[in-house]
């Protein structure tokens, strides 16, 4: 095996790959184009994935998993677009349900309440990481 000639088509490689650019536009309102798509913010906080010129393909709660949920759709793989989507609602359930409990387990006064709220807080916490460490997963491996 010739080391010499490996070491340079491993330069060559990644000589490559770092002059590639993400094929991800930012615009100047904050939202992303990609791939025929664009992710934009709406009113109510989430953000819509729409067809460039077209019409309002699903909406998502993080800017990343619609950027994924972009990618898997103009590929049609919508298996993985409904992973990606069921990911999406899982982590914002169990987010918004751990600030709940977390919000609770401060408030209430009652002993048995006080901890019924800590351990609920504790297992919805604990899924919100849990799913925010797959789509993070996803995301590094995808870009």
């Amino acid at each position: 095996m010739n080391f010499k000639k490996q070491a340079e088509k491993l330069e060559n490689f990644l000589e490559e790959e770092f002059k590639k650019e993400l094929p991800v536009a930012l615009l100047n309102d904050g939202s992303l184009v990609y791939a025929g798509f664009r992710i934009k913010r709406n009113n109510q906080g989430t953000w819509n994935l729409l067809r460039i010129g077209g019409y309002l393909v699903d909406k998502f709660n993080l800017k990343a998993c619609a950027l994924m949920a972009a990618k898997y759709f103009s590929i049609n793989k919508l298996t993985a677009y409904n992973e990606i989507k069921q990911l999406d609602s899982s982590y914002q359930q169990n987010a918004t349900d751990a600030t709940i409990f977390k919000h609770r387990y401060i408030t209430v006064k009652d002993l048995d309440r006080r901890d019924l709220a800590l351990w609920r807080w504790e297992l919805t916490d604990s899924r919100a990481r849990q799913a925010k460490t797959k789509i993070a997963a996803k995301f590094k491996s995808m870009f």
